[in-house]
């Protein structure tokens, strides 16, 4: 679990949009196989939308509040969504490549089972999202609050989580590969057996100490 990589960090996942004049403003219901490509939503409330298999392609959603809703399937690619609201939306299987979700919030957003390709989650609070059985792959978490997430069944490939915060994270049965967790507050619920692929330094050694002596049932005397 300790350990100092040498390799240099990978850029941070990055969108390519276009500027903010080539973006045309949302003027359409999003749908079912709904294709967006080119555009930008402001102040805009999407509630129990259905919007399975839909596809939203060099977007900037600014300001946008997702509430509930069905959205397995859907691909967001080379999509930027800031100071947003993400409350309970239905996002299984979901396709997400080259994306930040930059400020804001997600809550409740069900993630299993979705691929996640180099995104960037920078200063989100995520509460009680749902991870179990999601790729994720080239993934940065930068300040975020991790509350009661879980990653339970998931693959977690190249992932950091440079100054983080975890409040009872589940990695029960997780796959975890070239995982970097130095840099963040860790407090885990489950799923100590899977951090055997993750890098963390000396301090956080020592402040999992008393959990790990727990699962491993040590007695310190």
């Amino acid at each position: 679990m300790t350990g100092m990589s040498s390799a240099k960090p990978s850029p941070l996942p990055h969108p390519d949009l276009p500027s903010l004049s080539e973006l045309a403003m949302f003027d359409t219901p999003v749908r079912d196989e709904g294709q967006y490509e080119c555009q930008r939503a402001e102040g805009l409330n999407w509630e129990d939308v259905f919007a399975t298999h839909a596809r939203f392609s060099q977007c900037l959603l600014s300001d946008v509040t997702v509430t509930g809703g069905e959205w397995s399937n859907t691909i967001f690619a080379d999509v930027r969504f800031e100071d947003s609201r993400l409350l309970a939306p239905e996002l299984p299987a979901s396709h997400w490549r080259d994306a930040e979700v930059v400020r804001g919030v997600a809550s409740g957003v069900q993630w299993h089972d979705a691929d996640v390709r180099r995104v960037h989650f920078e200063q989100v609070k995520l509460d009680a999202v749902n991870f179990r059985g999601a790729a994720l792959t080239d993934v940065v978490f930068t300040e975020c609050l991790l509350r009661e997430v879980d990653f339970g069944g998931a693959k977690l490939t190249r992932v950091r989580f440079p100054g983080c915060t975890f409040e009872d994270a589940d990695f029960s049965r997780a796959k975890l590969s070239d995982v970097d967790l130095r840099g963040a507050r860790l407090h885990f619920k489950a799923g100590f057996d899977a951090l055997r692929g993750a890098t963390i330094d000396g301090g956080q050694l020592v402040e999992l100490a008393p959990a790990l002596a727990g699962y491993l049932g040590l007695k310190i005397g």
